[in-house]
Formats: structure tokens, sequence, C-alpha cells
């Protein structure tokens, strides 16, 4: 029988006119004139790293301003994206990238509403207050379209699964919540265990769990199921649901459902994780989809179907 996420992610060529789910899309990555040679645009490492040896066009060797993100939104079909959350990508220098993405949230014509910065938690409280200064206006307070930081606990090697308890970090945490931001984490399964200590010291602080937690993680649902449970025990987590495609997964969608079952309706977050997604060979639409089959899998209703498409963002995010 073929999955019902199949079923959804094939467009309708029957002639009626479907209606759109609206979304607010909580995980973009942007880029703007990031090969080198380029004018007016930030140096991106990240992209150079995974584009080298693609001819241009090809995987992640792609253009990833704005307009690509509307164009690949609007190729889809089936959803209407009424706004977007910046998640910090590898843009250099750091400051700049957030500077740039935060243009965008006062430019009236962008869907982008808020940002996630690559604000150097892992180094500390000093760290992390200097790179907040540099953002602050000349009465000391921060832009409104700064909502948190991330700073990727991935890499190759992979960091100590138990790296985010450093006292480095712990401090910088700390800071980050004292300016009243919150923190996303984006990490391998292996540091579920941990992350949930984090979690545990710092109630008062927001943190949202990027991807379900399942970077690389593989076809390991038994061992990352019960770690998931762990965080989603603190209160103040929100899980993003999405990407568990991309990294090794067959289906995806018993992964959504448990983190939907573990974390409820209320603390799950709609994301593409463009331009990934895009760069992999996924359709844009690909996710929701997965997202869509195991919430009508769980019998959800169409307001907790709101929740996890906007409602949820509109909270964890303060988008007034």
């Amino acid at each position: 029988q073929e999955p019902l996420a199949v079923k959804l992610l094939r467009r309708d060529d029957s002639g009626a006119v479907a209606m759109k789910r609206r979304v607010i899309d909580t995980h973009i990555h942007l880029a703007s004139q990031w090969h080198e040679g380029g004018s007016g645009g930030l140096p991106n490492h990240w992209l150079r790293e995974e584009a080298a040896g693609r001819p241009k066009g090809e995987g992640f060797n792609n253009e990833w301003e704005e307009t690509n993100f509307r164009e690949a939104v609007d190729a889809s079909g089936k959803l209407e994206v009424t706004s977007a959350i910046f998640v910090e990508c590898g843009n250099l220098p750091a400051e700049a990238e957030a500077r740039w993405a935060l243009d965008m949230v006062n430019d009236p014509k962008s869907l982008v509403a808020g940002v996630v910065a690559h604000v150097p938690v892992p180094d500390g409280a000093a760290a992390v207050e200097a790179f907040l200064a540099k953002l602050r206006d000349e009465a000391g307070t921060l832009p409104p379209g700064l909502k948190g930081g991330r700073v990727v606990f991935l890499g190759n090697p992979l960091p100590p699964a138990d790296a985010c308890l450093r006292p480095a970090f712990l401090e910088g945490l700390a800071a980050l919540g004292a300016a009243g931001l919150l923190w996303e984490f984006c990490c391998h399964p292996a540091a579920l265990p941990h992350i949930a200590e984090v979690c545990a010291k710092f109630p008062s602080i927001p943190i949202v769990l990027d991807h379900l937690g399942h970077n690389f993680g593989g076809e390991d649902f038994d061992v990352w199921a019960p770690a998931l449970e762990r965080v989603a025990r603190n209160p103040n987590v929100t899980c993003k649901l999405g990407a568990t495609e991309q990294y090794e997964v067959a289906d995806p969608v018993p992964y959504l459902e448990h983190a939907l079952k573990t974390f409820g309706y209320d603390r799950c977050l709609y994301e593409s994780n463009w331009f990934v997604n895009t760069a992999l060979g996924d359709a844009f639409v690909a996710t929701f989809c997965h997202i869509e089959a195991a919430l009508q899998r769980l019998g959800a209703t169409e307001e907790e179907k709101e929740m996890v498409f906007t409602g949820n963002a509109i909270r964890v995010y303060s988008l007034g």
C-alpha cells in the first residue's frame, strides 16, 4: 500500500483548486552572493565545503537568496509561508550575518520575521556578552528581531556527546538567557541525554531542539526514542519537526509521530530546513507531507494542526 506521505506529496493534476496550508517556517537558511568572487555578499565556509567539486547549479552549489526560497515555496503548490525564522548557517563573520538577517526582519517585503544568530555560547559568558554588545543600540537594547542563538554540536569529527556540559557552555547559556534570548540545539542523538540535563539546569530559558535531535542518527529509533523522551520531560523545550528524512531514515513518519506524542501538539514546530532540503534533492513540500501524514495517523484535529504549523511558532518566537 502506498504510504500516506507519498500520496500527499503527489501534485493534484485534476484541475481542482486546492487550499494551501498556511505555515510559519521556523527553520530556513539563506546566503547572498556567497561564491568566491561574488560582489557584496558574505563568504560562507559551510557552503564552500559542501559545494566543493560540484558544478554550479548542482547540490549546495546554488544561489540561496530569499527569492530562491519563495520560488521553492511557490513550486510546492501546497503551502503558503506567512513568515520564517532565519537560522545561522555559516555566513561570515557571524556578527555581519546577524545584521544582514536582522535587516530582512526590518524589511516589510521580507518573509523573515526572526533571527537565530551564531551567538558563541560555547565560548562562555564574556564571548556572548561581547557578541550581543555589537548588536545593541545606543540605549543598550537588543533588536526585537533577534530571537536566540545557535552553534551546532556537529562536525567531523563529532564533538564529545557531553560537550554541552562544559563549564564555558553553561556560563554562556546563562548569559544568553539573561539577555532574554532562546537557545537552539542542533546535535547528534548521542548528545540528547546530556542536553536533557542542560535543559533541567536552565528551566527559565526557552530551548528549541532542531530536527528532532536526530542529525545523522540513521535507523536508530530504539535508541533515539527514549533519549528524546528524557529531553521532553523539560517543559521549557520545544521540538522542531523536520529534516529526519535527510539523515538516512527511510521512513521519517514514525519518528515524527513519536516526537508529536512525546512533546504534545503544543510543543512542536513546523520547519522546512531550506536550503539543505533542496540541496539534497528533496522537494520543498516533502517535510510538510511527512508531518501531515504523522498528524493524520495520530488523529490530530485542525486546531492541533494549526498549533504545529503556526500557533506555537508565534508563541516561541514572540511573533506579534
